[in-house]
């Protein structure tokens, strides 16, 4: 069998197995949808988090593979995680549901990609505005960094510290620094 009809086999076995299992993933990204604007609504860090072990091994698993926001959900999850066990202002603060909390997150990769393509002044200004306004912790920002595939340099790295340096403490900057020599 050839490449090109090998790759057609496995395409249409995948698309067969999604369509057999369309109902456990509707399902499963029903009960994050629903657990996590619930739990925002609240406030209740302790029902977000609960939700790590359930997208990475239990029943929510299926909508992490498939779903694409399941992913960012599970990124911030893992960050707010670190956040809450570091005593700090976590990410999710003066998010009411699943819809306010992935902008933030998109409004945080879009302000983190103007400071790494420094298209222009105003461009790195806004990103700059946003960062101050929404204060997003050091491991927000390095998570949002790895995850999105930014390839940060030593610049990129030396700009955030510098807006960030705005409200991180001097053990925060250090932290930071810390995490981007570790690439």
């Amino acid at each position: 069998m050839d490449i090109s009809s090998q790759l057609n086999l496995s395409t249409e076995t995948f698309f067969q197995q999604l369509e057999k299992d369309k109902d456990s993933i509707q399902n499963s990204w029903l009960h994050i949808t629903n657990t996590l604007n619930a739990a925002l609504k609240r406030q209740d860090t302790k029902a977000m988090l609960d939700l790590i072990p359930y997208m990475e091994q239990g029943d929510g698993l299926s909508a992490y593979e498939h779903i694409g926001e399941s992913r960012k959900i599970l990124t911030i999850l893992h960050f707010t995680q670190l956040e809450l066990a570091y005593q700090k202002t976590p990410f999710i603060l003066d998010c009411t549901d699943k819809n306010s909390l992935l902008e933030k997150y998109t409004l945080a990769l879009f302000a983190l990609r103007r400071l790494s393509f420094r298209l222009s002044e105003t461009s790195t200004e806004e990103a700059a505005g946003w960062l101050l306004d929404n204060r997003p912790s050091v491991f927000a920002i390095y998570v949002i960094l790895q995850e999105e595939m930014i390839i940060p340099d030593a610049d990129l790295y030396g700009i955030i510290v510098e807006i960030c340096s705005a409200y991180w403490t001097a053990d925060e900057q250090q932290l930071f620094i810390s995490l981007a020599a570790g690439n």
